[in-house]
């Protein structure tokens, strides 16, 4: 019998209206045909079009054949096993990518570009520090300035606040003592794995590399916390992430069709891994 209380309250199963979708990320493979009818119900209810299951290698024949196909992986999500990201689109349209040349495009520029995340000093009058509460206020102005809409609402402070309470790690470069660029690692301490998210450089500071310098110390604090399994979730129809990403040395692993609401509106997003103590190929 599922107890979806339970599950909702453990985070095992996610009901995120916001981008109206529904997430499975941990589950009893015996029961899994109930759980497809748990999350088409829940859906119905949130008016979610849109279900993404975090499923083991060895369910994944099983959840296709109840109508979900697969996306893409996370290697290393489940603390080193890889989630396979399978997904069930409730409408056609929801299904269906708006610009699928110009993200293959970008996503041929960014793997030309790849490296192996060789360190980069910030450019002169720039400085890099981790960012406390004390920095919400700035940080949920910048985010929204940076996007009209977003996956999760960083533009509020209270929120900001939230995530680095519950372990969001935080770096910032700073000009003159504003912040010019931020980014994140959302760490699931239960996954043993770490999202690096939540990037932003204020227009007036684009395109001076301040990005690789912030990854490189968020990577840097991840393996000090023992968190060695990175992605990041990146706009497959936006550049500039992309090719950060693979110049950092993250390998592409699928694409996510329509799958949040960021910048302006419903986006596709590459996935991109990084196992900070390889373990497979």
């Amino acid at each position: 019998m599922i107890n979806v209380e339970e599950m909702l309250a453990a985070g095992d199963v996610v009901v995120d209206s916001q981008n109206r979708r529904v997430k499975l990320h941990v589950y009893d493979p015996s029961q899994i045909a109930e759980l497809d009818q748990l999350l088409r119900k829940l859906a119905a209810e949130a008016d979610a079009t849109k279900l993404i299951v975090y499923g083991k290698k060895a369910d994944a024949e099983r959840w296709i054949a109840l109508g979900y196909r697969q996306e893409g992986v996370i290697e290393g999500f489940f603390r080193g096993e890889h989630a396979q990201m399978l997904s069930c689109f409730l409408t056609e349209e929801r299904a269906t990518s708006v610009a699928p040349e110009l993200a293959e495009e970008i996503l041929a520029m960014s793997l030309k570009k790849k490296g192996n995340g060789e360190e980069k000093p910030l450019p002169l009058g720039y400085s890099m520090r981790e960012a406390g509460e004390a920095d919400a206020e700035e940080l949920a102005q910048l985010y929204g300035l940076v996007f009209a809409t977003y996956p999760t609402p960083m533009n509020d402070p209270a929120y900001v606040r939230k995530t680095m309470q519950e372990g969001t790690c935080y770096m910032v470069v700073e000009h003159e003592g504003k912040i010019a660029c931020a980014a994140s690692a959302e760490v699931s301490e239960r996954m043993g794995s770490a999202e690096m998210t939540d990037c932003a450089t204020h227009p007036d500071h684009a395109g001076k590399g301040l990005l690789q310098p912030l990854f490189t110390a968020l990577e840097r604090k991840m393996e000090e916390a023992g968190i060695y399994y990175l992605y990041t979730l990146t706009r497959a129809q936006s550049p500039g992430m992309n090719v950060t990403a693979s110049k950092m040395g993250y390998r592409y692993r699928g694409r996510l069709i329509n799958n949040c609401t960021i910048f302006s509106g419903y986006e596709d997003m590459n996935i991109w891994v990084k196992p900070l103590r390889p373990t497979w190929e």
